[in-house]
């Protein structure tokens, strides 16, 4: 993969690593829950969670297996090429498929097909999977990675089909009416950043720092920078950088230089690592958030503890011992995920995204299944249950500028002596944003 690619990935996928425990913690399936470690490992999961409210509906007691004419869902995803490849977002969606199909009886009895199309970071490859997955039937379009998606939204738009969830990397997917995402992006990170450093932290003096990538470039300006100054932060300082940039130490000495509270740090992936070891070798004393990709637990592994501690993420999933759905899924992984399936890894998002969709086309049942049924009731969406995640209302209306974004809203997390402790309820971005831009 690129540097520059990598960078541009990670930095829009604020929160792909959403599991952050080093063991896995309590997300694990075998962890102690409210109900007691009882569980049997070798049962189903439905016989695991049998009578539990999920945001999908009530977990049945037994497993029912769907038959019949399956709901065909497609799914554009970038794999097998040395620009990004993302296997993971599909192995994900395709066990909760599994799961569905095998333990909670489908859609109505009907099982779901995933009808998967490998773009290569080629916009007449995403075009041609768009046009395919139109022709085959497909009642949605399942979103994984696709750099390119100005070439299939544009398909999937003429044909009025839905574009569900994944990982937005561009434009293309936070403005188009039919693209429906359960991520607020890079602009929900910067947003909840700001919020945060003024009203909390306090802070008076801020540098905002970002690659300089346009969807990138925007989130933090038009969106983090925006807010600090309604907040009544007077003293910014915002500094651009190459976004394959991995030395941060002129980055950081000139922040420094502004002898700022609170830094924003829009660097991800290959740049995590140098971006928190500068930063403590230089002995800034600002806060220091940066984008929740940042979290994994190999990059502290990398610099050491004293590099990453009281650092601040943003995360798209409660940070609960207690969590259920967190805990559902990773027993689903370990019973129908691939073996090359890392359960810790952007995974999460698709699975989210796959499980919310299911739960969907149950409402609309197996007879009531179309494009535009589903998209009409997408678009009705109020404050639904999203799995392990926020609520999500799909009105085009949570982020202005931004109508694709249908559940914006973060978390912010620290790093406390080799532990990540939440430091934030839900900071809801659109209200927030509400108030900032409607002075």
């Amino acid at each position: 993969m690129s540097v520059a690619l990598a960078l541009v990935i990670a930095l829009l996928c604020t929160s792909c690593v959403e599991k952050i425990d080093e063991d896995r913690g309590a997300q694990s399936p075998t962890a102690t829950s409210s109900r007691g470690d009882d569980r049997n490992p070798t049962a189903s999961v439905v016989e695991q969670f049998a009578g539990e409210r999920m945001s999908f509906g009530v977990v049945p007691s037994a497993p029912e297996a769907a038959s019949g004419d399956p709901i065909l869902v497609g799914m554009i995803n970038q794999e097998d090429t040395p620009l990004g490849s993302f296997p993971e977002l599909r192995l994900g969606a395709q066990a909760a498929v599994e799961f569905i199909n095998q333990e909670l009886g489908g859609v109505g009895g009907r099982p779901i097909e995933l009808v998967a199309c490998i773009t290569s970071f080629s916009v007449e490859r995403s075009q041609s999977c768009a046009q395919t997955l139109v022709q085959r039937g497909v009642v949605a379009v399942l979103g994984g990675i696709d750099i390119t998606s100005n070439g299939s939204i544009p398909v999937l738009e003429r044909n009025e089909t839905p574009y569900v969830g994944g990982i937005p990397v561009n434009f293309d997917e936070m403005r188009s009416p039919i693209s429906f995402q359960f991520s607020g992006g890079a602009p929900g990170a910067f947003v909840a950043f700001a919020e945060h450093a003024a009203r909390v932290l306090g802070a008076r003096r801020v540098v905002v720092a970002y690659g300089d990538y346009e969807s990138i470039r925007a989130s933090a300006i038009d969106y983090g920078v925006r807010t600090l100054r309604r907040r009544g932060v007077e003293e910014i300082t915002e500094i651009a950088f190459p976004i394959t940039s991995t030395d941060f130490l002129p980055v950081l000495t000139k922040a420094k230089q502004a002898d700022p509270d609170a830094i924003f740090l829009g660097a991800a992936d290959s740049a995590c690592a140098p971006a928190m070891k500068t930063s403590h070798e230089l002995g800034l004393s600002a806060k220091l958030y940066l984008v929740g990709a940042c979290a994994a637990p190999k990059i502290a592994t990398s610099v050491g503890e004293d590099a990453v501690e009281g650092r601040i993420f943003n995360v798209e999933g409660p940070i609960d011992p207690q969590n259920r759905e967190g805990q559902l899924y990773f027993a689903v992984t370990e019973r129908y995920g691939d073996p090359n399936l890392p359960a810790q890894s952007a995974a999460t998002v698709t699975f989210r995204s796959m499980m919310n969709l299911y739960a969907l086309l149950d409402e609309l049942g197996p007879d009531g299944i179309s494009r535009q049924s589903l998209l009409e009731l997408l678009r009705s969406t109020r404050k639904r249950p999203s799995f392990n995640g926020h609520d999500y209302t799909c009105d085009g209306k949570q982020v202005p500028g931004l109508p694709a974004l249908c559940a914006p809203q973060q978390i912010l997390v620290e790093r406390r002596s080799g532990a990540i402790v939440p430091v934030s309820d839900w900071i809801d971005v659109p209200a927030v944003l509400r108030e900032v831009l409607e002075r």
